[in-house]
């Protein structure tokens, strides 16, 4: 009888032993605002996080509705990592005040500019690297580590795409504006802008038909979250290749990561 105290103290200290493993290796709840940033935090987390992608690669950030499902998951959620430009979404701000999660941490993605071209990417993989460790300062190491590993992968990848765009150099384009900082970045000499494709009126059209008159276009490219037909009648009436790229990773379009993203967005260049 006299060795019960001792039995429970090391019964004791092996209940909190296992429970602090059992949090530590508790995975983390992330709620992410786009596939892009989806993609960065599976990248860095090995996988190992539970993310929520509140708007999937194929849909316009402007247009997709949360979820019922999306608010279950948000009340137990870590971390909510948002780019910029959704703080002020309607959406958004309807989830946070219907979930009600004090635990919740809003970290917000600035990085300026395309997410498409690798220095963007590199830098945007950093912040969500810093958001990461904020919240989960014991992976700090393996969350650093993998940043590394990436953007030597980021910039291993750009290389291998400089054979493809130095045939591109110098052609002209009408592009979705979506797609103008990327297309500028690859080469191409954007001559005109255009809009989202419910927003083409044929007066627009026809301006943007007379300022190229005289001009060799080569194409005219579309991006796929904001209408992949929007300049379909400028190709036509232009009698130049009609081409779609796409901002956002989409397992769902053979494109699950930004490194399949950049690479099929160039070979779709290439029949420019």
């Amino acid at each position: 009888m006299r060795f019960r105290p001792v039995f429970l103290c090391i019964v004791l200290l092996l209940a909190v032993a296992w429970s602090g493993n059992a949090a530590a290796e508790k995975p983390l709840k992330i709620v992410a605002g786009s596939s892009l940033i989806e993609d960065i935090v599976r990248d860095l987390s090995g996988n190992r996080a539970e993310i929520l992608t509140l708007v999937q690669g194929a849909s316009c950030p402007g247009h997709e509705n949360v979820k019922t499902s999306d608010f279950v998951f948000a009340a137990e959620a870590d971390i909510l990592l948002l780019h910029a430009f959704q703080r002020d979404m309607p959406q958004v701000r309807t989830m946070l005040e219907a979930v009600g999660n004090t635990h919740l941490q809003v970290l917000y993605v600035s990085v300026r500019g395309s997410w498409l071209i690798p220095d963007n990417q590199k830098e945007a993989s950093r912040r969500v690297a810093e958001a990461l460790i904020r919240v989960a300062p014991q992976e700090g190491r393996t969350f650093a580590a993998r940043l590394q590993e990436r953007i030597a992968q980021v910039d291993k990848l750009a290389a291998r795409c400089e054979p493809l765009l130095a045939p591109l150099r110098g052609k002209a384009v009408l592009a979705a504006s979506m797609q103008a900082e990327f297309l500028a970045w690859a080469g191409l000499d954007v001559l005109q802008t255009y809009g989202r494709a419910e927003d083409a009126t044929a007066g627009e059209l026809a301006r943007l038909l007379r300022s190229v008159q005289g001009k060799q276009v080569c194409g005219v490219i579309d991006n796929r979250q904001s209408g992949a037909e929007a300049g379909l009648p400028l190709a036509l009436e232009l009698q130049v290749p009609h081409l779609v790229l796409s901002n956002f990773p989409d397992a769902g379009l053979g494109v699950p990561d930004y490194f399949s993203l950049l690479h099929a967005n160039i070979q779709t260049l290439t029949r420019l």
